[in-house]
C-alpha cells in the first residue's frame, strides 16, 4: 500500500509537470478559450472512447445514479478550463498559474465539512501560508486584476471538481470511464452553448497546421492520459494532498514560459517573493505528510 502511494504520488508530480506545459499551450494556440477547450475536450473524449472500445468495453456501462454526478464534473471541468485559458490569455502564464495555487488554501477550508472529518490546523496552516502569497501577488500585479479574479475562479471551480472526481472513485467507478463521460459531456455542453454563439462557430477550424499539431498534443498527452492518470492516483492521495501537489505546477509554468517566452513573462519583485511563500505551503505539507507515511 506504501509503495502504490508512493508510485502515485511520483506519477501525479510527472502529471502536474505536464499541467504546467498545458498552459504554454494555451498561451501559444491562436484560438480563443472557448474553442481550445472544445477541441481540447473532443480530442481527448475521442482518445479515450477508442481506449474502452478496443480494451474495456465494459465500462463504457455506468449506472444511471452516477449520471448526475458526472454531469456537473464535466460542467465543471469544462468551464474551469475556459476561465484557465481565458485569464492565460488576459494575464499571462506565470499570474495566471501563481492565482491557481490558492487551491490549497480553498480545500483545506472545505475539506473538513465536505469529507465529514476533523478540522486541521496544520493543513489551514499550509492553505494559510499560500494566501499570504496570493495575497502579495495580488497586491504587486493589481493592474491584472480582471485576469487574476478569473483564474481564482478558475480555482474554485477546480476544487469542487477534484471533490466530485474523488468523491466518484471511492465508489470504485473505473477512472477510464469516469473520465470518458466528464469530458464527453463537458464537450456536449460547450457544443450546445456554441449554438447561440455563431462567431464561435464560425471560426471554430480557422487554424493553421501548428495548431492543429499543438491541438493534439494538448488533447491527447495532456488531456486523456493526464486526466486518466489524475483520477487513478486519487485513490491513494486526499483531495488536499492533490491540490497542495497541483501547487507545484506554477514552478513548471514559470520556468517554462521564460524558455517560451523570455522576458515578457518577468514579473515584480513581489510577485516572486509571493511565489516562494506558495512553494514553502507546498515543501511543508510535503515534509508533514513524508513524516505520516514513515511512522505508519
Amino acid at each position: 500500500m506504501q509503495n502504490d502511494k508512493t508510485k502515485d504520488l511520483i506519477h501525479f508530480h510527472f502529471l502536474v509537470f505536464l499541467w504546467g506545459f498545458t498552459s504554454i499551450l494555451g498561451a501559444l494556440i491562436q484560438l480563443n478559450s472557448i474553442q481550445i477547450v472544445w477541441h481540447r475536450m473532443f480530442i481527448a473524449y475521442f482518445l479515450v472512447g477508442l481506449y474502452l472500445i478496443y480494451k474495456k468495453r465494459k465500462e463504457f456501462i455506468i449506472q444511471k445514479k452516477y449520471f448526475i454526478q458526472l454531469s456537473i464534473a464535466g460542467v465543471m471541468i469544462s468551464s474551469h478550463w475556459v476561465a484557465f485559458f481565458y485569464a492565460i490569455k488576459i494575464s499571462g502564464v506565470s499570474l495566471t498559474l501563481s492565482i491557481m495555487a490558492s487551491g490549497a488554501f480553498v480545500t483545506s477550508l472545505i475539506e473538513p465539512v465536505v469529507l465529514r472529518r476533523k478540522f486541521s490546523l496544520k493543513e489551514f496552516s499550509y492553505g494559510s501560508i499560500t494566501l499570504i502569497g496570493l495575497i502579495i501577488i495580488f497586491r504587486a500585479e493589481f493592474d491584472q486584476y480582471i485576469g487574476m479574479s478569473i483564474a481564482f475562479l478558475a480555482t474554485i471551480l477546480s476544487v469542487i471538481f477534484t471533490f466530485l472526481n474523488n468523491k466518484l472513485v471511492k465508489e470504485k467507478l473505473s477512472p477510464t470511464s469516469i473520465t470518458f463521460y466528464e469530458l464527453f459531456i463537458g464537450w456536449f455542453m460547450l457544443s450546445f452553448y456554441m449554438l447561440f454563439d455563431l462567431d464561435q462557430m464560425n471560426s471554430l477550424f480557422q487554424f493553421g497546421k501548428e495548431d492543429l499539431i499543438l491541438l493534439l498534443i494538448l488533447g491527447s498527452i495532456c488531456t486523456a492520459y493526464a486526466h486518466v492518470g489524475s483520477v487513478k492516483v486519487m485513490r491513494n492521495l486526499s483531495p488536499f494532498s492533490f491540490m497542495i501537489i497541483i501547487n507545484l505546477e506554477p514552478v513548471y509554468a514559470v520556468i517554462l514560459s521564460l524558455i517560451f517566452f523570455g522576458k515578457n513573462e518577468l514579473m515584480s519583485f513581489d510577485f516572486y517573493i509571493g511565489f516562494i511563500l506558495i512553494l514553502t505551503a507546498v515543501f511543508l505539507d510535503s515534509l508533514d505528510k513524508r513524516k505520516i507515511i514513515i511512522n505508519k
